[in-house]
Parts: structure tokens; C-alpha cells; sequence
């Protein structure tokens, strides 16, 4: 069938349809883990660590945002435009859903172009501190879809950047 998390493609490397075989190299190297200052294995399914995340499987967080935002505290969300299982409709849906102080000023926000090196890759929703990102061209792995696209995200996003162009490009 189709990869749940990319769905221009077929799932070719089950369980994840993702080949993590470079991810892999880099982190088991020991140039990387001697950086790192860690020596255990890294792979791409480890039961113990999903074992570990069972107590966090499928919980609503959403309500802790209206605090956060609150605190001053800067929150993004995004999703790739080919992700089937997080789609970014379902996600841009419930953050304009979102009670909080400032929804009808995010409802009212029109999304915007985001440009990376002269290419729109994604559009931006941005007003008081909270962030939509959709991302053209990416499934549920963007930094692997889109590296320097979800690099320039970060970027901006920690140098307080997406907001402000969100603003200007409107």
C-alpha cells in the first residue's frame, strides 16, 4: 500500500515506509557519538523507547497551548502537504479551533507565502505568538522531504522571524 506518512509514494521499507539507513550511519559512527558524548546503538524503531512513550500515546495536549501562549511562550505547528495520518488540513482545523484569548486574531490572520532562497516551500498563520505552518512538498518527515525548508522554519522560528514575515508578506 501507500506510505500513511508521504502519500505520493508506496510504503517500500515497512514499518515506517522511511529509509533511515543514512540516519543510521551517521549516528552509530563513532565521530558522531564521541560528539554526541553517547555510546548506545541508535535505530529507528527501539521498543524500549516506544515502550516507554505507551503512557503518552494519543493524549490532547492542545489544551495546554492557551498557558503557554499565555506565558509568553512561543509555540509553532506544522505539517507536510502530503502527510496522510498528521494531514495538515486536520492540524490547521483544530489551531484555528483552539480556545485561547487571541483565536479571533489567528482566525482573522491570512496565511501567507513562506519563502526559502526565493521559493515559496510552504504557507505561514501566524498572530500572537502561535504559528501554522503548511509545508509544499513534505510528508510527516519534512526535514527529511524538505531539509532546507524545515531548517529556514526553525531558524525563524527560534529568531522570532515568523511571525514578522508572516506580517510583511501580508
Amino acid at each position: 500500500g501507500y506510505n500513511p506518512y508521504d502519500m505520493r509514494i508506496k510504503c517500500q521499507k515497512p514499518p515506517l515506509c522511511y529509509d533511515f539507513g543514512g540516519v543510521e550511519t551517521f549516528l552509530n559512527s563513532k565521530a558522531t557519538q564521541q560528539q554526541l558524548g553517547v555510546s548506545k546503538k541508535w535505530s529507528s524503531c527501539n521498543r524500549i523507547v516506544n515502550m516507554a512513550f505507551q503512557k503518552d500515546w494519543m493524549r490532547n495536549y492542545h489544551t495546554k497551548l492557551p498557558d503557554m501562549l499565555a506565558g509568553d511562550i512561543k509555540v509553532l505547528i506544522y505539517a507536510g502537504d502530503v502527510d496522510y495520518i498528521c494531514n495538515w488540513l486536520g492540524n490547521k482545523k483544530w489551531t484555528m479551533a483552539l480556545e485561547w484569548p487571541h483565536k479571533a486574531d489567528f482566525n482573522a490572520a491570512a496565511d501567507q507565502p513562506y519563502i526559502v532562497g526565493g521559493k515559496q516551500v510552504g504557507r505561514i498563520r501566524a498572530s500572537s505568538g502561535f504559528h501554522f505552518m503548511q509545508v509544499y512538498q513534505a510528508g510527516h518527515m519534512v526535514p527529511m522531504d524538505q531539509p532546507e525548508a524545515a531548517l529556514a522554519m526553525l531558524n525563524d522560528f527560534m529568531d522570532g522571524k515568523l511571525e514578522k514575515q508572516a506580517v510583511q508578506a501580508g
